[in-house]
């Protein structure tokens, strides 16, 4: 789905911010097992190929019982063009907050391997679930140190088109899902005309893989938390 630039404005920025959806990376190799030793030694957590990603993401139902379309690497990220393409030719304020993490777009982690499912829509929101693992867990928690991180340092902003603005305000929620530890955040945009839309984003790693989860929905509509929740405590159940 791609929006055109001309005209854009207030409503523009957020029916895309809100409604956008969608070769993949290389696996990374799985770890070598560790050799036995007479000193017992913790047991590190397991980094899933991208195989192993796809095979767990396939497993995944939405609320209404279908199964989303599984996107791997790029094709995961290129779901989510519309908002980079379209925010990106916006006045941002304060400065600092150009990442767009807090409306769900992912930040990848390098040299990861992500697997997860397609924006789809059911009962008025667009969800999504991913599921990245390949690399040491403590990068995985540096990437959900830094989420939460610009969560609070980009609690108010203010995107610009064509004289019109979208703000945008953040906060930590809870009850995104049961899994401990969950880092969870809505973000609400406001447009001049009144008009509200939120997102949801939910982080939580479960044995050595970073579960990410989203959900949007435009004024009116109920559920996103629960939406998003749904996702990420199915991703967790399969993680064993």
């Amino acid at each position: 789905m791609k929006y055109s630039l001309i005209g854009l404005g207030a409503s523009t920025l957020m029916v895309v911010a809100l409604t956008a959806c969608g070769g993949g990376t290389a696996a990374a190799p799985a770890s070598a097992p560790a050799s036995e030793t007479a000193t017992a030694t913790p047991t590190p957590a397991k980094q899933y190929t991208n195989e192993e990603l796809v095979a767990l993401v396939k497993q995944i139902k939405a609320s209404d019982g279908s199964s989303p379309a599984v996107l791997s690497g790029e094709e995961l990220l290129d779901q989510f063009d519309p908002i980079t393409d379209t925010f990106g030719k916006v006045a941002v304020e304060p400065a600092g907050c150009k990442d767009l993490g807090n409306l769900g777009v992912p930040q990848p982690v390098a040299g990861s391997t992500t697997v997860g499912t397609a924006r789809t829509k059911t009962n008025d929101f667009f969800s999504n679930v991913s599921l990245t693992s390949g690399v040491d867990v403590a990068l995985l928690q540096e990437n959900v140190d830094t989420r939460k991180s610009q969560a609070e340092a980009c609690k108010k902003v203010t995107f610009t088109a064509e004289g019109q603005s979208v703000t945008t305000s953040t906060e930590k929620v809870d009850g995104v899902g049961s899994v401990p530890g969950t880092a969870a955040f809505k973000t609400l945009m406001v447009t001049p005309d009144g008009k509200t839309g939120a997102i949801y984003t939910a982080h939580v790693i479960k044995d050595g893989v970073l579960i990410s989860a989203t959900s949007s929905g435009t004024e009116g509509a109920v559920g996103g938390p629960e939406a998003a929740g749904a996702l990420l405590d199915q991703a967790a159940a399969l993680i064993k």
